[in-house]
């Protein structure tokens, strides 16, 4: 498991849009200014957000970003899926489905299992933190 530059920008745009909850539609600008982050890379980044549905843009001048859902609702892995795929990628079953050929020795791997349960670990933690759980833990 690596968590990029991407997931990581992703997930500081997303939690400060989740500070704002309730209060006004968070820009661009203010996302950019608060994270010290890329404009052009947090509007890629907000498109992927916005396509998972997890957030939306409200239109006009007073217009911006809000979550599309509440913060319990949205978890770590949600937005780390959002903008980079699997969360955890066990190497023995990826591309499986596409046609392309696996490790060698994926039959008789013993570690196929320890990989397939330190994914199931790993996504499970990832799914129990929401964003509001993340966001009290800042107060």
């Amino acid at each position: 498991m690596r968590i990029t530059t991407q997931g990581d920008y992703a997930l500081r745009c997303i939690l400060n849009i989740a500070r704002n909850a309730g209060k006004k539609p968070v820009t661009i600008r203010c996302i950019v200014s608060d994270e010290g982050l890329p404009l052009d890379y947090v509007e890629q980044l907000l498109m992927k957000l916005r396509r998972h549905r997890l957030i939306k843009s409200i239109r006009g001048v007073k217009g911006g970003y809000v979550l599309s859902r509440p913060s319990s609702q949205i978890s770590i892995k949600d937005v780390l899926e959002a903008v980079e795929g699997d969360a955890f990628e066990v190497i023995c079953t990826r591309n499986k489905h596409a046609g392309k050929k696996n490790c060698k020795g994926s039959r008789e791997c013993v570690l196929k299992d320890v990989w397939l349960y330190l994914k199931g670990m790993i996504e499970g933690y990832l799914e129990k933190q929401t964003l509001k759980s993340l966001l009290a833990k800042r107060r």
